[in-house]
């Protein structure tokens, strides 16, 4: 049975076209099986077939894009428990791994099995009766409304602050580096087994981030003004309206995240060198 290899890229960067093409030809000329979204393989890559009928012996999950792109596929690596890595052809790209420009490196080592699997906590979220999941983080914000809200924080059925500015992140060590990061929170390395509550723009000023164990349960409540409504945003990619007088559950899922290693994490070095990135962009005029 040919080893099935599932490619997931963003769709609007050439650049992941290219770089899928190059490695699918280079997992095809060693036996293996590439699937993928309808439009990509309407570009002469793989062969069609939705993410969620994706099958479960599929040996990984391939992102070619940054790191929304490899948030996007995440929920169905986690769902049939296959390995998910990212190719990195986007501007940042903070979690991916693969070298878009070394593809018959990338399938030696995908066929060979020589890399280490990381698993990483989740966010399990309950809100309004249903269950969503972030790999990086759930912020609570004010939405589109100008104005202050009000959003109280309790950990373990205990208030830990009430927070009155543009609402609240809570992130996993993977979204250290994310919105929190820029919001003020800590830095945190990702293999560190914790959870993060970062007040946005609080007007408390010995407001703080705080960091939390794992086990840790945190209700947020929030409550707007004129019963206006505001926003909870799941990993950037999924927004929901919610009401004035909301009520979100957050703890650590049951299920993690396996990514796969390629060479061994040097955590700093990786910051520093984004940093650079981000620090770059140029100024428009």
């Amino acid at each position: 049975m040919k080893t099935t290899f599932y490619f997931y890229a963003n769709p609007f960067q050439s650049k992941s076209t290219e770089a899928a093409r190059a490695l699918a030809e280079s997992i095809q000329k060693r036996g293996g099986r590439v699937l993928t979204e309808d439009w990509l393989s309407a570009q002469g890559v793989g062969k069609a077939c939705p993410l969620p009928d994706a099958p479960e012996d599929t040996r990984a999950i391939i992102a070619f894009g940054g790191d929304g792109t490899l948030l996007m596929a995440a929920p169905e690596a986690v769902r049939k428990r296959i390995p998910l890595v990212g190719v990195h052809t986007g501007t940042v790209g903070f979690l991916m791994q693969g070298d878009a420009d070394k593809p018959q490196e990338l399938a030696d080592a995908l066929f060979a099995s020589t890399y280490d699997l990381a698993a990483y906590p989740l966010l399990n979220i309950l809100y309004d009766g249903k269950s969503y999941m972030a790999v990086n983080d759930l912020a609570l914000t004010r939405g589109e409304h100008p104005g202050v809200i009000e959003v109280t924080a309790l950990v373990d059925g205990e208030a830990a602050f009430c927070a009155h500015g543009d609402g609240v992140i809570v992130s996993t060590p993977l979204g250290a580096t994310a919105y929190g990061l820029s919001a003020g929170g800590p830095i945190v390395r990702h293999d560190a087994p914790c959870l993060l509550l970062t007040p946005l723009c609080a007007r408390e000023l010995l407001l703080r981030p705080v960091i939390l164990p794992l086990s840790a349960k945190i209700t947020l409540l929030a409550h707007g003004r004129d019963r206006r409504r505001l926003q909870l945003a799941i990993d950037g990619q999924t927004l929901l309206p919610v009401t004035h007088e909301a009520q979100v559950e957050i703890s650590a899922a049951k299920e993690t995240l396996d990514m796969i290693r390629l060479r061994p994490t040097r955590f700093f070095a990786t910051l520093r060198r984004k940093q650079a990135v981000w620090n770059d962009y140029e100024i428009q005029e």
